[in-house]
């Protein structure tokens, strides 16, 4: 099953569908709309309606975890054996996974014991990619059909979605692929103010200039150097690494 947060008629999940259909009974179920930054909102002011674009080809005017949950547990014509979410257009990373409605519909596969996978595309300049600035969709269709294929070798927990971004580039020049853990992007710029002619403010969420150094095997350092990124992430937000000192206040409530 293919879910995505650019919508519908985007084109990374229309060349994600094109490969993997070659191969595999596929089911697409994504927002009728681009619903970018959606995270793992879901609706419930006003019902769902699906929309068949063609066969197995479904629209949702919702959300994309919306269109994971009402495909999983209405729409989808089989039982499938993975999700996947995207192909999302920029890479999903560090902080952002906060914000993703590709990770979002992603991690709603958890409760039905299937394996999901959340894929995007870098959309920066990269290592020998000439200066281009788009994604290369066809480089990470290839890479996620790659992992589907040898997706039975291993068994991953349903709780686990695996967050995959892939460079810019051409298939064959990618060499490494990596399993990494979310790096940061650093602290965003303050909205950008803009004034009307009619004197009313209005405000951009921007994204950020200054960008810190990250570890080598954190996932923006591991594609800015032009190699596939996996990080398997969770819904829990449980870190067990707190301190001594954390546990002690905390117990002092007691």
């Amino acid at each position: 099953m293919l879910c995505n947060d650019d919508g519908i008629h985007a084109e990374g999940i229309n060349v994600l569908h094109s490969l993997l259909v070659k191969q595999h009974e596929v089911f697409v179920i994504a927002p009728e709309e681009e619903k970018s930054g959606a995270g793992s909102s879901i609706t419930t002011k006003k019902p769902l309606i699906p929309n068949q674009i063609k066969e197995n080809f479904i629209a949702i005017n919702g959300t994309p975890v919306d269109c994971v949950h009402l495909g999983l547990h209405q729409l989808c014509p089989f039982k499938p054996d993975v999700l996947l979410s995207g192909i999302n257009f920029g890479a999903n990373m560090a902080e952002d996974l906060l914000y993703s409605g590709t990770v979002g519909a992603a991690m709603e596969a958890r409760e039905f014991s299937i394996p999901s996978i959340a894929i995007s595309a870098a959309a920066f300049i990269q290592p020998s990619s000439e200066g281009k600035s788009q994604p290369n969709f066809l480089t990470a269709a290839r890479i996620a059909l790659d992992i589907v294929e040898r997706l039975p070798e291993i068994r991953i927990d349903s709780q686990i979605t695996l967050n995959v971004n892939v460079p810019n580039l051409n298939y064959e020049e990618i060499n490494e692929i990596n399993l990494t853990y979310p790096g940061t992007w650093g602290k965003r710029n303050p909205p950008r103010k803009e004034t009307s002619n009619s004197g009313k403010d209005k405000f951009w969420i921007t994204h950020r200039n200054n960008i810190p150094e990250n570890e080598e095997n954190s996932d923006i350092a591991t594609l800015s150097r032009g190699e596939v990124s996996i990080s398997p992430i969770g819904p829990r937000f449980l870190i067990n690494d707190y301190d001594q000192s954390l546990k002690e206040w905390i117990n002092s409530f007691n």
